[in-house]
């Protein structure tokens, strides 16, 4: 139960702790699948590929939005990217003033690497469990997943997810 603040009324503590605990180990698994990203970009950076990644391609003011971004902070952060061969931009044919950018087959390559690392490692501690386990995990996780719904992509950002 929440108090008015949203803090903790203490009637859920030892969910609350479990589920802190279970985020600090989630984390370092999403920490250690980025280590090889970091040494070729920034974490905002690499929240623009996984964004776009989800919509192919994009005008850069729809991709602000998305990332959840100041447009001029998107448009240095672009630069870059296209500079390091991660994105693509383009100029659009029935729009001559409208920029789109979508991803390199290099930057797909990445997120694919990224998102593989990650799935091992959850593999390899889920398959270290009895059946039982791992089925209560599984629900435990859909149910946590949807009662917190999608975060809000500035929250995300923060992280570079």
């Amino acid at each position: 139960m929440a108090n008015k603040r949203g803090g903790s009324t203490g009637v859920n503590e030892p969910a609350v702790t479990q589920t802190v605990l279970a985020s600090r180990a989630l984390l370092g698994y999403v920490a250690r699948s980025l280590e090889p990203v970091l040494e070729q970009m920034t974490l905002t950076q690499f929240r623009v590929l996984v964004v776009l990644s989800g919509v192919e391609s994009s005008r850069m003011a729809d991709l602000a939005e998305l990332v959840g971004v100041h447009p001029s902070t998107l448009s240095r952060t672009v630069e870059r990217l296209a500079q390091g061969g991660w994105i693509e931009r383009t100029v659009a044919e029935e729009n001559r003033r409208e920029v789109r950018v979508s991803l390199t087959p290099e930057s797909r390559k990445l997120i694919s690497d990224v998102t593989r690392r990650r799935r091992r490692e959850l593999a390899t501690v889920l398959d270290s469990l009895d059946a039982g386990d791992r089925a209560a995990v599984e629900r435990g996780m859909a149910i946590f997943a949807a009662a917190a719904g999608e975060q809000p992509p500035q929250d995300l950002a923060l992280l570079g997810l």
